[in-house]
């Protein structure tokens, strides 16, 4: 799995091994960043893209050529799916970064800069055409050692960190709803943020976890599962991105903590019921407390400034 990084600027002066190229199936050029690099590189791009794909390349296909006159080593070219004509296939889009990786794979290279696929004139909803880039790249078994996203304004490139840096948490957090589905019931959490901005989580049993009142707190006993965003990925034995199905997320989590049997509490329940769905919704992290202003007591709050949830059932409701 690569490292991902985000930047914003010109996709043609980005010191890589390779850039990729969101090509159409003519593969002659057009124009967005299909233009910028054929402009940039010189001819030498099309009459390698004119030997090579005499009849073009379908979506979702990848294929690569010289980089010209471009700092990179090679172009590798993607063909995206075209959402404004009809193309909604998401497997399509997602299949454009996986075969470009697969093809840096076989030059042996390893550093690659994206831009967002499909996004532009074709249309494909930005969120979606995010989530899509950033999930799929970061759960790539490749050798591809680190991917750049490149965005062409501040904003996009925003978007993009914001959605790197929730995928991992939010897809635990659907994990831990899906442990207590399966009957660990037992399970509570505590999430803070550090005075660095990184956002922790820490999980175990109802005994372990003490995530009432102003001092929210995880006791000393074995079994609690620890993750700081800092980790990027790393989660538990394994690795979580948002494209992790939530059932594996489950699993990990379940083989990481100690159980504390006999403990169900349908109030606790609902309540991760209604913290998880309105993290999902708003995008946003809960925290029961930050090292800056200490616990509110009453209620916790969602990152982002995207308003205030309860605090969990008090455990007197829990039935053992």
């Amino acid at each position: 799995m690569p490292r991902i990084d985000v930047t914003q600027g010109d996709i043609t002066r980005v010191d890589a091994d390779a850039v990729v190229n969101a090509a159409n199936t003519r593969m002659r050029g057009g124009g967005g960043v299909d233009g910028a690099i054929h402009r940039a590189g010189g001819r030498a791009i099309l009459e390698d893209c004119i030997r090579r794909f005499p009849d073009g390349l379908a979506a979702g296909g990848a294929g690569y050529t010289t980089a010209g006159d471009l700092p990179a080593q090679y172009v590798i070219h993607t063909v995206g799916p075209n959402f404004s004509a009809g193309q909604r296939d998401r497997s399509l889009l997602e299949s454009c970064y996986r075969n470009s990786l697969a093809v840096a794979d076989d030059l042996g290279l390893r550093r690659v800069a994206f831009p967002l696929i499909s996004a532009g004139v074709y249309g494909w909803p930005i969120d979606d055409a995010i989530a899509a880039a950033v999930d799929t790249v970061a759960g790539a078994m490749t050798s591809v050692e680190t991917v750049t996203f490149v965005a062409f304004n501040d904003e996009l490139a925003d978007r993009l960190r914001t959605h790197q840096m929730l995928a991992t948490p939010l897809r635990i957090l659907a994990g831990l709803r899906e442990a207590h589905r399966r009957g660990r019931g037992d399970l509570r959490f505590v999430p803070y943020i550090y005075a660095t901005g990184a956002w922790r989580i820490e999980i175990g049993t109802r005994r372990a976890v003490h995530d009432q009142g102003s001092s929210p707190r995880v006791g000393d006993a074995g079994g609690i599962l620890r993750y700081s965003s800092a980790q990027g990925t790393e989660f538990g034995s394994g690795r979580v991105t948002g494209a992790t199905p939530v059932g594996a997320v489950a699993d990990l989590i379940i083989a990481s903590t100690a159980e504390e049997n006999g403990v169900r509490s349908p109030a606790y329940g609902a309540w991760l019921d209604a913290l998880i769905d309105a993290c999902t919704d708003k995008r946003a992290l809960p925290y029961a407390f930050d090292d800056e202003d200490g616990a509110d007591g009453q209620v916790w709050r969602l990152t982002g400034g995207h308003g205030t949830v309860p605090v969990p059932p008090s455990p007197e409701f829990d039935r053992a």
